[in-house]
């Protein structure tokens, strides 16, 4: 219930949300696409801490932790991804645009994290598994910068940041109407729920494999 709670609150408020009257009822792919990919970013950067730990420490709850996050980081990709190509095939005409630098490097993003997801079944040696896929949570992260920044750097057919555009932060005006703006602050906190009692679950098992793996009464019967 602690999972299921926030995203039946989040999906409804999806579906019941304001919307913008110019784009209509498509623009509620609002709730869903922003969201994903902030909590994205918050799982990969988090992903990139717990590798450095773990590398630095070499203890196994900062390699579960770092798992349990790509995980849900990777979960939460797709779903931009599946919400943004929805919102472009009825904005832009097309599923797909790809001279587009955010839609391109966003999925290479998720390719890299599903890399580190691969990573973690070419070898038995959990240790030596924890410490090369570390050094892909590290280095997986300098994406995020040049992804969040590749509207201002680059032509590309997405809009820049509405909330924290250089704009909006100089005017001081909000950057959309006041119901829109909150109903999308209520997702990101719904969609942030989510993400945490997904990695708990996450790290749960990530902590059962460890423990297997270092019991050696465990490990003896396998």
């Amino acid at each position: 219930m602690m999972l299921y709670g926030p995203l039946l609150v989040w999906i409804a408020v999806s579906v019941f949300g304001p919307y913008d009257v110019t784009q209509g009822q498509y623009s509620k792919l609002l709730y869903v696409h922003v969201p994903t990919v902030w909590i994205a970013y918050l799982a990969y950067t988090l992903t990139f801490i717990y590798s450095l730990l773990y590398l630095f420490k070499k203890n196994p709850k900062y390699d579960s932790l770092a798992l349990a996050n790509a995980k849900s980081g990777v979960i939460f990709t797709a779903s931009t991804l599946i919400a943004g190509s929805v919102w472009g095939k009825f904005t832009w005409g097309t599923w797909w645009v790809w001279g587009d630098a955010r839609l391109n490097l966003t999925a290479i993003l998720l390719l890299v994290y599903l890399g580190y997801l691969a990573s973690r079944n070419f070898n038995n040696d959990l240790e030596r598994t924890a410490k090369n896929s570390s050094f892909i949570g590290i280095f997986g992260v300098i994406q995020i910068p040049i992804l969040h920044f590749s509207v201002i750097w680059w032509r590309s057919v997405h809009q820049q940041a509405s909330i924290l555009s250089q704009e909006t932060v100089a005017s001081g005006d909000a950057p959309m109407s006041s119901d829109i703006l909150t109903t999308l602050l209520i997702s990101v906190l719904l969609v942030t729920l989510v993400h945490v009692f997904l990695t708990k679950r996450f790290r749960i098992n990530a902590d059962k494999t460890w423990e297997d793996y270092l019991n050696p009464k465990t490990r003896a019967k396998i």
